[in-house]
């Protein structure tokens, strides 16, 4: 992968993040050195895997649960801690959504699987094996961090194609059928 390509998949990443957390309320900073291997308080992850014939890997999210609890959408009233799991689970779902929208206008069409969610104490990801491993770190209002890392195996020769002529990806929250 060029380095090119890799500066594109991390603006892919943070695009998708800031617009993503902006339209749930939680703006995001911009991203920021990642912390050194020392535990935080970080309560929560969700990970989603996806594949495609020259990209797989895996989006995962670590942060505090009242973080996620202050973008669960008000309008459902006070959410349970099971609410803030699965909304954790569905802030990473929105998130590969959001990349896999930009990414096919690049010639790379992903599936993905379904989200999981993690609780415990300090909880932190291992030192990723992956040949594409990025750290997003961003500072919340309120306090507290949004932790994301993009972690995936590229083929041999993956490049991300310019941008493919025709349509378009759809808006977000758009529906369109094949």
């Amino acid at each position: 992968m060029s380095s090119d390509d890799l500066t594109l998949l991390e603006e892919i990443v943070d695009g998708a993040a800031h617009g993503l957390f902006e339209t749930v309320g939680l703006p995001l900073g911009e991203v920021r050195e990642a912390p050194g291997r020392t535990m935080q308080d970080d309560d929560v992850a969700s990970s989603i895997g996806f594949t495609a014939p020259t990209l797989h890997g895996a989006v995962t999210l670590v942060t505090r649960r009242d973080i996620v609890a202050r973008s669960w959408p008000a309008e459902l009233g006070q959410p349970s801690d099971r609410d803030v799991c699965d909304w954790a689970g569905e802030l990473v779902n929105q998130l590969l959504g959001r990349v896999k929208n930009a990414l096919v206008t690049h010639g790379v069409a992903l599936d993905q699987s379904t989200p999981t969610v993690v609780v415990g104490r300090q909880v932190h990801r291992s030192p990723a094996s992956t040949t594409v491993a990025r750290t997003f770190v961003y500072d919340v209002g309120g306090g507290g961090t949004i932790q994301l890392y993009f972690d995936a195996v590229a083929a041999e020769g993956f490049s991300l194609a310019s941008r493919a002529e025709g349509d378009p990806p759809a808006a977000e929250g758009a529906l369109r059928l094949f």
